[in-house]
């Protein structure tokens, strides 16, 4: 009798044994036994990804730039192209402004041009008004797709509070794109290149994508100083083992994008200029200040819904003061393309450091959870020893 009970108290702390290994299991990966959340269909998050990555873009592409008669400064023919973009503070945005012309030649070939009056240009060419639509709508489709990526999440997908920052993000863009330039959206896409390079898993393909974004950044606008803001935010917020990698990311764009800026003001003929003229704002610079602050405190309380910290929005603002101080001075503060690439950095700074400190906190739990485990199976152990060896 002595040895049959034994030998049933035994069995009863083998059984309860394993059912505590497999829930310990479970628990260090972050699962529950039997949660709806495992069983959940991925399909309807596909179905929104195709949308977002596909229909969207589309829709805002061809209801901004195509049924609208959209224009920038009136340089929608070859000739008036020519006259702005290769004079003054123009001239060293070389990229966007080659590309563009790529593709015109690529549609001039294949393609009969004819008259495309528009209200401020009356002479505008309707094949190279399509340039700016298919150039401008390649870079916003793949700047998009890029986003996206950065906001999935493996097996959940869209989370509702990255969602919402996205359309937030999105609906500040597409009322941009009233303005039609060759350069913002590949500028828009250049940037997020960087900012995917800091989530590669080899350092060396992080730097190659930060060393593209900062060159080709830079060729392009100066819009790409913000990477730097980016990375030296990252650096001061991230966990010490990820801020090591920030701040080696954030040396070779500094290096490069310095270097690149310098060397084409340089090397290109012409008078060096670092704005293109003296505007103090432009026009309702007043009231512009009031709205994109009002803009820009929106997407901060939006994002803070990931990571409860103003201040990483407060260091970088602070860091890309050369940015808008540049907008003051040369630029229309009333252009919402100029805030775009803002709150994109500040929508993905919020995105990493939320991420980064839950995966911190998650490992933290998951090891105390694992040393109360240990001790509980432990104590158990000599429980069921010291009652054993008593009967």
């Amino acid at each position: 009798m002595i040895f049959r009970a034994v030998a049933m108290k035994s069995k009863v702390v083998e059984v309860w044994a394993r059912t505590e290994v497999s829930e310990g299991l479970y628990r260090l990966l972050g699962k529950d036994v039997g949660s709806p959340a495992q069983n959940r269909s991925m399909f309807p998050q596909y179905l929104l990804l195709g949308t977002l990555a596909i229909a969207l873009p589309l829709a805002i592409l061809f209801s901004v730039q195509v049924w609208m008669a959209t224009v920038y400064t009136g340089a929608l023919d070859p000739g008036a192209f020519a006259a702005q973009y290769y004079q003054g503070v123009y001239r060293y945005r070389i990229v966007g402004r080659d590309l563009l012309i790529e593709v015109y030649n690529f549609l001039s070939a294949h393609f009969v041009d004819r008259p495309y009056p528009l209200p401020r240009d009356r002479s505008a060419s309707f094949l190279f008004y399509s340039a700016y639509v298919v150039s401008n709508g390649i870079y916003f489709g793949l700047s998009n797709v890029l986003l996206l990526s950065l906001l999935w999440v493996k097996k959940e997908g869209l989370p509702d509070r990255e969602l919402a920052l996205y359309i937030y993000y999105t609906l500040l863009l597409a009322m941009s794109m009233a303005v039609v330039t060759p350069y913002d959206q590949l500028a828009y896409l250049l940037l997020l290149v960087g900012i995917l390079g800091t989530r590669a898993k080899s350092p060396s393909l992080g730097i190659l994508l930060v060393a593209v974004s900062a060159v080709a950044g830079m060729l392009n606008r100066e819009t790409e100083f913000l990477l730097a803001s980016f990375l030296a935010t990252m650096a001061l917020f991230s966990p010490k083992p990820l801020a090591k990698r920030y701040v080696l990311y954030l040396l070779v764009d500094v290096v490069l994008s310095v270097g690149v800026y310098a060397g084409v003001r340089l090397l290109t003929p012409g008078n060096l200029q670092v704005i293109q003229a003296i505007t103090y704002g432009g026009k309702w610079a007043l009231q512009s200040v009031v709205v994109i602050g009002f803009l820009l405190a929106s997407v901060i309380v939006i994002a803070m819904r990931l990571y409860a910290n103003v201040r990483p929005a407060l260091i970088f603002l602070l860091l890309s003061l050369p940015y808008g101080l540049a907008i003051v001075m040369g630029g229309d503060i009333r252009e919402l393309r100029l805030v775009v690439p803002v709150v994109l950095s500040v929508l993905c700074l919020y995105v990493f450091l939320g991420r980064e400190n839950g995966e911190l906190a998650r490992a933290s739990s998951a090891k105390s959870k694992s040393s109360e485990y240990d001790f509980a199976m432990n104590a158990s152990a000599r429980y069921a020893s010291k009652h054993m060896q008593a009967t």
